[in-house]
């Protein structure tokens, strides 16, 4: 999978323009309704908008997918851009990264539990025109977790099985906190503080005996 950058459409944020209202309606209803079960009318009819006037944007539902897609990989990209000047500890990197997460659960519940439902059932066709989203979040994991281990402030481990393991945790949690009942309340509400805690206790030198 490619690993460059993905150049994003000018939606700004969503409503600001008939873009944004398309992406924004298709969003929500991605997220209610599953991508396969989504009809063009129905975008159309969210958004307030014609049929014809979609396609004036995007030449298939797939592409209103890749818009929503895109706008997450860059936000997810800047906010590891900007965390990367900040000068903070590879502990402290990764605290933030998780609590990031678990914001978005808050901040964008309809995006994130879209990506988690329609993550893996995605075309071949979009795989093709999108890196891997978990490849490179796993990579930038890893060369964190280097750096923390030759700065001595992560305890020796093999960087790849980490970054993935962290990740699958972070996932699982998340699976479960979707299905929007009490649990999953309480697991958007507590977990990245108690996932924190758990991986201080794994990867940080001297946290857990």
């Amino acid at each position: 999978m490619g690993r460059g950058k993905v150049n994003s459409p000018n939606l700004g944020p969503p409503g600001s323009n008939l873009e944004g209202k398309i992406v924004a309606a298709a969003e929500k209803l991605f997220a209610q309704r599953g991508f396969h079960a989504t009809g063009m009318r129905q975008i159309a009819r969210n958004a307030g908008v014609s049929v014809g006037a979609i396609y004036h944007y995007f030449k298939s539902k797939e592409d209103i997918l890749l818009a929503i897609v895109r706008r997450e990989i860059d936000h997810r990209r800047g906010f590891l851009e900007s965390l990367r000047k900040e000068g903070l500890s590879v502990p402290e990197q990764i605290r933030r990264i998780v609590e990031m997460h678990f914001a978005r659960l808050q901040e964008s519940r309809d995006r994130v539990q879209l990506l988690h439902r329609e993550w893996r059932a995605l075309t071949a066709r979009l795989w093709q025109r999108l890196p891997a989203l978990h490849e490179e979040l796993a990579d930038y994991l890893a060369r964190l977790i280097d750096e923390g281990i030759a700065a001595g402030d992560i305890a020796p481990c093999h960087s790849t099985v980490a970054a993935y393991s962290i990740i699958g945790m972070v996932e699982t949690v998340t699976h479960r906190a979707l299905r929007g009942d009490a649990i999953g309340e309480q697991l958007i509400k507590h977990g990245a503080e108690e996932l924190t805690r758990l991986l201080s206790r794994w990867l940080v030198r001297g946290e857990g005996g």
